[in-house]
């Protein structure tokens, strides 16, 4: 501040200095924009040429795939039959197709019949190279076409050409790419530590991330967890599901553009100061005429002159002076004017104001009432101006409060209340409430605050809520119901076999899933209809329901396939006998429209192995059990190990 007070104070120099502001914020304005437009065009620019360039290696790592694939399926078709039980017959077959070595790690029978297409795995940890890997699988049908067994080749994605191209080819310098599947695991990345992790392992947020892995595809600008701006794209691989990912740092792709703004800000700079010196001599030349009346007036003060100088004044600005008086106050007339008119229309406008508008004194006091308040409230304007607001649509059980929130109004402490939105109860004048929508404001005038309301009915609006509110309360509750045996579909037993799980750990009481289906239920569909299977299904239920306990959870999967939690199952001999209680309780025969029917069911059953053990590998336990159960004949159950 003491270096402006040196500065000169004349009207040449705060001129001048304005004009050396304009000119310069003028071209700072100008370069600027015209900048921010080319890096916009740039970005755009870059962004699709980096998804051009990852759409064209998605399309190369979709056709490796398919090749492989290809290549599966014709080893699949000449494979000896005896392949599985000869480890020679196998060798000899890989021998004698040298192309399968080299496109796959290696390649296994497996002795299963349930795979229908050819499928690809999810990314696991070789044990071979402890590296990301991938099988593709594809089944091998005898000559009546049934499957028979599993063919399937092993990839290595790091140590392969199966990936060359993306090491290959980056953006920038300092850019990457990087490979993930739809649920976020990292199969490719520079950092060879986070390979087979989540990406969102560690700890932040990128918004980039997060919208691929919503199904985004194209290009997009986000900061990374480390707050680094970057340009990111991406590109889903149509043969398996995955995400191709690049990134480019801002800070390298637009180095030059950056570099620019500089240059662009000293050049700015350079021609403001030469526009200020310029300035400064055509103002001045133009404001030599004021300094000499300046000169005239000061002489004529100090005696040394009289005012005679004056009349040797130029016909300007100077002598419309005496005119500018007179307009001045024509001007302040027309202003009165003015603002009369304006509060004369501000009056009309709240008198026919869709909403209620009521205004009152600091102690309550009625001052305005439109014709919408006759409407909402019923009482006339006549009736209510001048009465306490407090009497007329206040609820008795609010009255308290509202005297006491309007004491303090009375001296400037405002409300919670004040300049906000706020949904309320008023009273109508037969006595019924109304729910309304109250926005309050305040005016001082005069030394006190009036208070302003307008206040919406919103009768219709609250019924429409409670009738959504109730719609979705119970769409909630059939969602977690199997429609048709009404009892808990997959979504609730996966949230009580999770819990069931917790428990577990913190009792230290063990917990048993058992996975069971209706042995030849696809016959009685056909051959009674699905009404009958229907009914079976039903009763079958609640046969289920009734021979468990409480603390126990029956559910539909899908189908025929039902399981059950048993909490706080001590030991494989009490899972048996709840296995067979179930078992028992199903043999009696079912009644149909028909004829009663004879059903019986398949059952697996799973104890939970420890701390480390997932819900997932306990389902696949039971379910291999299941199928054990069938392999044993049916009508059954086995507990699995």
């Amino acid at each position: 501040m003491a270096v402006f007070s040196k500065l000169p104070r004349s009207l040449k120099f705060r001129m001048a200095g304005v004009v050396v502001l304009l000119v310069l914020c003028a071209t700072l304005i100008v370069t600027l924009m015209s900048l921010l437009l080319a890096e916009r065009d740039m970005r755009s620019v870059i962004g699709n040429q980096q998804y051009a360039l990852l759409s064209s290696i998605a399309a190369q790592v979709d056709a490796q795939m398919e090749s492989r694939k290809v290549l599966l399926a014709s080893l699949a078709d000449t494979m000896p039959p005896d392949a599985a039980s000869d480890p020679a017959t196998m060798q000899a077959f890989i021998d004698r197709h040298p192309v399968a070595r080299r496109q796959f790690l290696n390649l296994h029978i497996f002795n299963r019949d349930y795979l229908g297409q050819p499928t690809v795995s999810q990314p696991y940890k070789s044990e071979i190279t402890g590296l990301p890997s991938i099988m593709i699988l594809h089944p091998i049908r005898n000559a009546q076409g049934v499957v028979t067994m599993l063919l399937g080749g092993s990839i290595d994605l790091s140590n392969s050409n199966f990936l060359e191209q993306i090491a290959q080819q980056k953006p920038g310098q300092t850019g990457y790419l990087f490979i993930m599947t739809r649920e976020g695991i990292l199969v490719h990345h520079p950092d060879r530590k986070r390979l087979l992790t989540h990406i969102n392992a560690r700890p932040g947020y990128n918004r980039a991330t997060e919208m691929a892995l919503e199904g985004f595809e194209g290009w997009v600008e986000a900061a990374n967890k480390d707050g680094s701006d970057g340009i990111y794209s991406y590109k889903h691989l149509s043969s398996t599901g995955w995400i191709i990912g690049a990134r480019f740092p801002v800070a390298e792709a637009f180095a030059p553009m950056i570099e620019m703004r500089l240059h662009a800000m000293l050049a700015a700079a350079a021609f403001a100061a030469v526009a200020g010196l310029l300035a400064w001599l055509a103002i001045r030349s133009l404001l030599d005429p004021l300094g000499r009346l300046h000169r005239h007036i000061a002489d004529i003060r100090s005696g040394s002159a009289d005012i005679g100088v004056l009349q040797r004044r130029r016909g300007d600005e100077i002598g419309e002076l005496g005119a500018a008086f007179y307009e001045l106050m024509a001007e302040r007339e027309a202003a009165q004017s003015a603002i009369s008119d304006s509060e004369s229309l501000i009056s009309n406008i709240l008198e026919r104001a869709p909403d209620a508008f009521v205004s009152c004194e600091n102690d309550g006091t009625i001052t305005k009432w439109n014709a919408a308040a006759e409407r909402v409230f019923g009482w006339s304007s006549e009736e209510a101006i001048g009465r306490d607001i407090a009497e007329l649509i206040i609820p008795p059980a609010q009255r308290d409060a509202h005297r006491a929130g309007m004491a303090r109004f009375a001296q400037g402490i405002p409300g919670p209340f004040i300049n906000t939105r706020v949904r309320v109860t008023a009273l109508h004048r037969d006595g019924h409430e109304i729910p309304v929508e109250l926005s309050i404001g305040t005016v001082r005038h005069g030394g006190a605050y009036y208070a302003t309301a307008f206040l919406h009915d919103v009768t219709e609006r609250v019924q429409y809520e409670q009738r959504i509110a109730a719609s979705e309360a119970r769409f909630k509750q059939l969602a977690r119901i199997d429609t048709l045996t009404g009892i808990a579909n997959r979504l609730v037993f996966e949230e009580a076999l999770q819990q069931a799980i917790l428990r577990a750990r913190r009792s230290r009481k063990p917990l048993a899933l058992a996975y069971l289906d209706i042995d030849y239920f696809k016959e009685i569909n056909d051959t009674l209809g699905h009404g009958a299977g229907d009914a079976v299904l039903k009763e079958f239920s609640t046969r289920l329901v009734a021979s468990v306990r409480a603390s126990d959870t029956v559910a539909r999967l899908a189908g025929d396939e039902f399981v059950i939690v048993f909490e706080q199952v001590a030991s494989e001999d009490e899972a048996a006998r709840l296995a067979a209680k179930i078992v028992m309780a199903v043999r009696s025969p079912f009644p149909l429209e028909h004829a009663p029917r004879k059903v019986t069911t398949s059952m697996g059953v799973a104890l939970h192995d420890g701390d480390d053990e997932t819900s997932a590998e306990l389902i696949a336990r039971a379910d291999s059990a299941l199928y054990a159960a069938k392999r044993n004949g049916r009508d059954g159950f086995v507990v699995g190990d």
